[in-house]
């Protein structure tokens, strides 16, 4: 992995585009620098998981339900002591005569998900509770195995399990560290397994069933390896409500203000450009009722390690306000299914 790729400050990276998003979910939408977005405070609050809170009840009183805002920088950071991945975007306060994108968000969906990862490969797996296990191995998908690892001599001369096809795989993390893993090709059925080094990086990352393991190789065919963490209840509160309550405040007077978004929250993205606003207001006026039909897109995994994008349907039951006494009017969550 090429050293530019990660800058380390204090106590948090700034990493690649490419990496970032393999950690944080193919689903995962950060609005590019200088497109114009929507931002939603509800949303903000519900990420902090402040919602409900006294503050958040009387902010909601003296700002707008929906703020549209240009994106002045977007860093992609990581924390280097849980490996959770964030951003930090800063966006400014504009003013519009109307509701429509500009030009500059218009092919937005379309280039972002042609470069979202330019040459990098990327495969994962959800980790299972024998996975997570320090005494154990890894069973790797056979699609990451052959895609992400150099390919092994399946050319067997002699019996015996030491003949068996296996290498060394040297991975880098985010942190620049080199792990060690024994691959190996054996079992009954046959099968690919990491097994010396590998319960010493479950101990150091302190991974758990529910993580997905992350691996991938670079333009230059060097491994990395990162984790997407399932989400940490002691996680909870890293976003002060005080920095929450004061972006809010400064949004709805023009200012300046600045976001941070965790997507390992399970929460709805609440910057959002605003060609996929300003669309979904059109289905919610024209298309959106008691009835209709609908899809909503899920990051999934299966057996062979490729992560397919996958659909819940249902129907919606009603169109109406979440809360409508304190964000009335409000786009956010508007719809019952």
């Amino acid at each position: 992995m090429n050293e530019e790729r990660v800058q380390i400050i204090g106590n948090d990276m700034i990493i690649d585009s490419s990496l970032w998003h393999a950690c944080a979910g193919r689903l995962v939408h950060v609005p590019p620098v200088n497109s114009t977005v929507s931002y939603f405070p509800q949303g903000h609050f519900e990420h902090a998981g402040m919602e409900n809170t006294d503050d958040a009840i009387a902010t909601a009183s003296r700002i707008p339900w929906r703020i549209q805002c240009r994106v002045t920088s977007v860093e992609l950071k990581m924390d280097s002591r849980t490996e959770e991945v964030y951003t930090k975007i800063h966006l400014n306060p504009i003013v519009t005569n109307n509701n429509n994108s500009t030009d500059d968000d218009k092919d937005y969906a379309l280039s972002e998900s042609l470069n979202l990862f330019g040459r990098s490969q990327f495969l994962t797996k959800v980790l299972t509770q024998s996975d997570a296990n320090n005494g154990g191995g890894f069973s790797v998908p056979k699609k990451l195995a052959e895609t992400i690892f150099p390919p092994l001599n399946y050319k067997i001369t002699k019996p015996g399990i030491e003949n068996l096809p296996s290498q060394d795989i040297l991975a880098r993390d985010y942190r620049g560290n080199i792990w060690k893993f024994r691959h190996v090709y054996r079992g009954n059925p046959l099968r690919h397994l990491l097994t010396t080094g590998w319960s010493k990086f479950v101990t150091a990352k302190q991974v758990v069933s529910g993580d997905t393991i992350v691996f991938g190789r670079d333009d230059n065919g060097d491994v990395y390896v990162g984790i997407r963490r399932v989400r940490r209840a002691r996680w909870q509160g890293r976003i002060r409500a005080e920095s929450v309550l004061e972006a809010a405040r400064l949004a709805a007077i023009g200012r300046g203000f600045e976001i941070r978004y965790y997507p390992s929250s399970s929460t709805t993205e609440f910057c959002v450009v605003d060609s996929v606003v300003n669309a979904t207001k059109r289905k919610m006026m024209n298309e959106f009722g008691a009835g209709t039909r609908i899809k909503m897109a899920f990051e999934t995994l299966n057996s062979t390690g490729v992560e397919p994008v996958g659909w819940y349907k249902g129907s919606i039951e009603s169109v109406e306000d979440v809360d409508p006494n304190h964000w009335p009017g409000s786009f956010w969550r508007r719809l019952k299914v």
